[in-house]
């Protein structure tokens, strides 16, 4: 009942009040849609900085990973290498300190060829307990690290092994197992440990992809952190990473400041290490934000200024719709004579519909009743064209059943034929331009042409003369398609030998020369005048003629359109239009 009072009492309003709350209830409206808009870009801007994020951490992880296998390549090179695996052989099984040193000399050799940058140290450990070092701090490893490395080296058997290093210089360590390739005996000759500079490949690494520095990457091999190796209260180092949590994104907090953090995996043959980054809040959102909030605060300043001006200008019009009103009154009261309007409301157009309204009053039975035929007859012409309609989408589906059953009985030509059928089905009733590249036409017209070829193998014969020079010009939409249509009909009525046809596209000029010949005997050159005026009848396809001597008038102007010529023993039909890759229409150009 209160809903009911209210909606009278908002009818029963005078019309400056409707439009002062029609006002107020569109900005509304329009400032919450705002809003929410504002909070849908915010949202996607956050996705989308996700996704930019995640792909800088795709190449940092796959760069990082790259800079492993480089590392376990190293590895292999060095255990595999015969020089090396020789003068092991001779540290293992010899006694003689000079032969041992001139080993070892020749093992350093093999070390310093297999170097890079990212390298701090390599280690050979023969089986015989001696230890070769070479690097840029070829301190010796602990006791525990060396132990530790070898528990790591027969548990993988000769694959390389991660592990860390002990240190707190941002290192870590490869190790694998050298194995005997002599006679494939693959007994273990000892094991060799790379030392690498972790925190120059990730600083490396991310210099070359991340580019701005505000940001703090950690590297996890499970529980461990590996880096960064020293660890401060400006370094956020975020919880590891668990299984559900790679690929995805999250806000967190750390020592008072907002992150914006990542999770993604580090994944080699022989290693699995989570890589998380964290980029501060502010420095990614901070624009956003205060784009935000001046958004909203525009926003509300646009509605008061918009309902300011609209109560001014609604006093405006509401007074020219009282004068309007009270002319209508005289009207329905039965006098149309003109009612003096007020010169103050001159030449608007509230004012101007003011003075033209005894105009409008003599003609408006008549308008109302032509009115009334044009909508009758529209809707009589809806209805007819609802009643022919067919859904496009049901008819594709249908010729694509047909196809499959003819497919799967063996029926090749019913399968050709309905595939065909569909092609230019879809190609009919989905192009909605007017033109149509000569290429695309030729397409339908080859489809056509397969059919009919199909229903009449011994009795049609058809060449298509096209260049591929004309093929980007551009054609009325099936123009080409109801003339070899005609053709085939008089052809075959006319030729009980067969019916051959020529089908033509070439430049004349600045023109694109389009014809059809078929054989048969002579026609009325003006055989469309004579369709036109109904003083022939026409076989089956008069029709189609007229429509595209109408639609080429129609888009080209009336100087173009079809004509027949007869020649010795055959009938060409042929247009010509102007040659052309884009158009605009001479109307369009005038009025420009």
């Amino acid at each position: 009942m209160k809903i009911n009072t209210a909606l009278f009492s908002l009818k029963n309003l005078p019309l400056k009040y409707k439009l002062i709350f029609i006002t107020l209830l569109v900005s509304l409206v329009m400032s919450v849609e705002s809003i929410m808009g504002l909070q849908h870009v915010v949202n996607n801007s956050n996705k989308l900085i996700y996704e930019q994020t995640a792909n800088s951490m795709g190449y940092l992880s796959k760069e990082i990973s790259n800079a492993m296998d480089t590392i376990e390549g190293i590895s292999l090179s060095i255990a595999v290498n015969q020089t090396l695996q020789k003068n092991i052989d001779t540290i293992n099984n010899s006694n003689y300190p000079n032969i041992r040193s001139a080993a070892q000399k020749e093992i350093l050799k093999v070390i310093y060829t297999n170097f890079n940058a990212d390298v701090i140290s390599t280690t050979i450990l023969p089986e015989s307990g001696a230890r070769i070092v070479w690097g840029q701090n070829s301190s010796r490893e602990s006791k525990e690290t060396i132990a530790a490395a070898k528990v790591l080296a027969r548990e993988k058997n000769g694959s390389p092994g991660w592990m860390s290093s002990g240190r707190k210089d941002g290192s870590i360590l490869c190790v694998r197992r050298i194995k005997q390739i002599k006679a494939l005996s693959l007994e273990p000759m000892g094991i060799v440990i790379i030392r690498v500079n972790l925190n120059r490949i990730v600083r490396e690494t991310a210099r070359r992809v991340m580019g701005t520095p505000s940001y703090t990457i950690n590297i996890h091999d499970g529980d461990v952190l590996l880096y960064p190796s020293e660890l401060a209260e400006s370094i956020a180092v975020f919880p590891p990473t668990s299984e559900n949590e790679i690929n995805t994104y999250n806000i967190q907090k750390f020592a008072d400041n907002m992150y914006f953090v990542i999770r993604t995996q580090i994944a080699t043959s022989h290693l699995k290490w989570y890589l998380t980054l964290g980029v501060p809040y502010d420095d990614l959102f901070y624009s956003i934000k205060e784009a935000k909030t001046t958004y909203i605060i525009r926003i509300f300043m646009a509605l008061i200024l918009t309902v300011s001006l609209s109560g001014f200008l609604f006093r405006e019009i509401t007074v020219q719709f009282n004068y309007l009103l009270e002319k209508m009154r005289r009207v329905r009261s039965g006098n149309l004579e003109p009612y003096p309007f007020p010169k103050k409301n001159g030449q608007d157009e509230l004012g101007r519909l003011n003075q033209y309204f005894d105009q409008m009053t003599a003609d408006f039975k008549k308008v109302i009743e032509d009115n009334y035929i044009k909508e009758l007859l529209l809707t009589q012409t809806q209805l007819k064209s609802l009643e022919q309609q067919i859904n496009p989408h049901f008819l594709y589906n249908s010729l694509d059943t047909i196809h499959w059953f003819a497919n799967r009985s063996g029926e090749k030509d019913i399968s050709t034929i309905v595939q065909a059928l569909g092609k230019l089905l879809r190609s009919s009733l989905t192009e909605k331009q007017d033109l149509i590249p000569l290429e695309e036409e030729r397409k339908i017209l080859e489809n056509y042409l397969l059919i009919q070829e199909i229903r009449f193998p011994d009795t049609l014969a058809v060449s298509v003369e096209i260049s591929e020079e004309v093929l980007p010009f551009l054609v009325p939409k099936m123009s080409i398609q109801p003339l070899v249509e005609n053709a085939i009909i008089y052809g075959l009525d006319e030729n009980i030998d067969g019916c051959r046809i020529i089908i033509r596209a070439k430049l004349i000029h600045d023109f694109l020369h389009i014809e059809v010949e078929n054989n048969g005997s002579e026609i009325n050159e003006d055989i469309l005048q004579l369709l036109k005026e109904h003083k022939v009848t026409a076989k089956r396809n008069g029709v189609g003629l007229i429509n595209i001597d109408s639609r080429i008038k129609l888009l080209f102007g009336d100087t173009y359109g079809l004509h027949f010529k007869n020649g010795i023993n055959s009938v060409t039909v042929f247009f010509d239009i102007p040659a052309k890759t884009e158009y605009v229409r001479e109307t369009d150009q005038n009025t420009m």
